[in-house]
């Protein structure tokens, strides 16, 4: 079995397992996807006897984490050929491609799962839950506020009335992708090839869109942006004003959304069903690299050493030093530490002996993903038992608390991208 990625000459058959586990060749999407989107080179394949087996796309995106831009590989598509099912090719096949990942300079991966259960023992953790929502148009105009003003947008050359909305929308969270004109672009194509997109405005300009698409009877919005509670309750009514047309509406909010607090008595269980939507998890390749250069208070200062475990990418387990400094995060894996001081003590000639930090608390890499990624701050992570303490000091133990929720507290993690 051969783990590589995909040239040109793969094309034929990489399309036709996609076809085979998702869209067909005749469907929009499928179209714009392979004509628009997606190059060969992004693609990880499994090859037995010169035929591909597996494979699996890398979408290259751009996340804001803690107000860094980090760019990511979205592992999306994965398929079995239905011959080489049953095998544990695929397993072997996301290994490899976490490891083309971080060879691209990817410090993570993200992927939406089908089932966590297969993802979760590879490394990976949620980090990203919505409220998926869903009600009758009637019930949403109890709740609803006619927009001052209301179009759609038909065109890529209009992106820039997006842009406005989602920085305002997203400029308190986290984990979400950024957005510049040519990704606008390609995601407003993307869009209106399977659907429409709405915008409401005031005399400010525009304070909400909606993306969505008509399956049947009921009206499904995948994206859902307002820079204001005014822009999101124009969206509501714009979706009620499909009563007639339509049985039923299904949208996506943040997590931290916390609006049915406001709506009539009884409106959460009476006009709108909630439930959670587990969306997005993210897998670190890199460690040292997805920490290193993490913005923190710059009140805080400190080192401490971790222990890391990674039953998957073997050369990720060691001892971690992590260290605040100037308002910055900076962080070792023991090896460095190795050559650093091989380099000292050449330069210097002074014999700087073999001490490594000694670690003070051990973690899996899944628990890594949702501390860096502020999924759950260091304190909740040691209730669910995810951190074991290896210093038996309870001094220290405070002190790496409090350093340790200083530096990665817990965020408002969002994200929308389906693809």
């Amino acid at each position: 079995m051969q783990f590589r990625r995909a040239t040109e000459a793969d094309r034929k058959s990489i399309e036709a397992l996609w076809a085979y586990c998702f869209e067909k060749p005749d469907e929009p999407f499928f179209q714009w996807y392979f004509s628009r989107v997606c190059q060969m080179d992004d693609v990880v394949v499994a090859e037995e006897n010169q035929h591909i087996a597996a494979d699996l796309h890398l979408r290259p995106y751009t996340l804001n984490l803690r107000g860094n831009s980090m760019p990511v590989d979205y592992m999306v598509g994965v398929a079995t050929h239905p011959a080489a099912r049953g095998r544990g090719i695929a397993s072997k096949l996301l290994k490899n491609a976490f490891r083309i990942s971080r060879s691209r300079g990817k410090s993570a991966v993200i992927l939406m799962p089908s089932d966590a259960s297969f993802y979760m023992p590879l490394g990976c953790s949620f980090y990203v839950q919505q409220w998926e929502r869903s009600a009758a148009p009637e019930w949403l105009a109890r709740i609803g506020e006619k927009p001052e003003k209301a179009m759609t947008v038909s065109s890529p050359d209009e992106w820039h009335i997006l842009a406005s909305v989602y920085e305002k929308f997203t400029e308190r969270r986290n984990g979400f992708t950024q957005r510049d004109e040519k990704t606008w672009r390609t995601f407003i194509e993307g869009q209106l090839n399977e659907g429409y997109i709405a915008v409401t405005g005031d005399e400010t300009g525009p304070i909400g869109y909606l993306c969505y698409g008509m399956d049947g009877r009921r009206l499904i919005a995948n994206e859902m942006a307002y820079s204001s509670d005014r822009g999101r309750r124009g969206l509501y009514a714009f979706m009620a004003g499909h009563r007639g047309s339509i049985d039923r509406c299904i949208w996506y909010e943040p997590l931290d959304d916390c609006s049915f607090y406001y709506w009539p008595n009884g409106a959460e269980h009476t006009y709108i069903e909630n439930r959670t939507f587990p969306f997005m998890m993210a897998r670190i390749t890199d460690p040292v690299g997805v920490i290193d250069g993490l913005p923190c208070e710059k009140q805080i200062h400190g080192e401490y050493s971790f222990q890391l475990v990674d039953p998957v990418l073997s050369e990720n387990n060691g001892i971690y030093m992590v260290r605040a400094e100037d308002g910055e995060i900076h962080a070792l894996q023991d090896d460095i530490f190795y050559k650093l001081r091989l380099h000292i003590e050449d330069t210097s000639g002074i014999n700087l002996g073999n001490h490594i930090p000694e670690p003070s608390f051990c973690m899996n890499v899944n628990t890594l993903a949702e501390l860096v990624f502020g999924t759950s701050d260091f304190n909740e992570l040691l209730k669910r038992n995810q951190i074991t303490w290896l210093t038996k000091d309870e001094a220290i133990k405070e002190k790496i608390s409090r350093f340790m929720m200083g530096i990665l507290p817990e965020k408002d993690n969002w994200i929308a991208e389906w693809y």
